[in-house]
């Protein structure tokens, strides 16, 4: 009997898992959730405003994201994230940009064959020095270009991430920059 809930409860798990990965066609918003109004309630750590054409939602995974109204039913597929120590999987002994870059990094490498994949360092006018991660990488038959901002301040690791189809990445980036113009840590 116990051998038997086992393997149900394997089977199940599996397919479970499988349902997130493996279909081979866009779910778009269907399973998500639009927010209006405040979204303080859902970042946690920070602050930032987005552009009026912009909308902030939970995906099928429940987790908050930003993306622009027209892309909320249909193509293209466009979404920014902002992450924070209780989103990260973050390693008890990274403990500054760099280590928390480099790990990004490997694990980016990891998952993708020939990512096109560039780091910079710049400095941020309150939050000091941060880095830029952009990649290429595919999945489901599609090709999407991802922007990686990420912050160490305080001993608290922060990312915000722009991910787009790659046809489309042009043209939100003026967007994202002007979120990423207003984002505030919070205390």
């Amino acid at each position: 009997m116990r051998k038997l809930f086992k393997m149900t409860y394997a089977i199940g798990f599996c397919l479970l898992f499988m349902s997130c990965v493996s279909t081979n066609r866009n779910r778009y918003l269907k399973n998500g959730k639009v927010l209006t109004g405040d979204y303080t309630n859902y970042e946690k750590g920070y602050t930032l405003k987005i552009p009026d054409t912009w909308v902030g939602f939970l995906d099928t995974h429940s987790q908050f994201a930003y993306k622009p109204k027209i892309s909320i039913n249909q193509k293209p597929y466009i979404v920014v994230r902002v992450m924070n120590e209780s989103t990260l999987k973050v390693d008890d002994n990274i403990s500054n940009l760099e280590e928390f870059t480099n790990a990004y990094v490997k694990n980016i490498v990891a998952k993708n064959v020939n990512p096109n994949l560039n780091v910079s360092y710049q400095e941020h006018n309150l939050y000091k020095k941060y880095s830029v991660v952009s990649y290429k990488t595919s999945f489901l038959g599609n090709n999407y270009t991802s922007l990686a901002i990420s912050f160490y301040y305080n001993s608290k690791p922060f990312r915000i991430s722009y991910f787009a189809q790659k046809d489309e990445f042009a043209n939100y980036v003026e967007d994202f920059t002007s979120m990423l113009e207003t984002f505030r840590i919070t205390e």
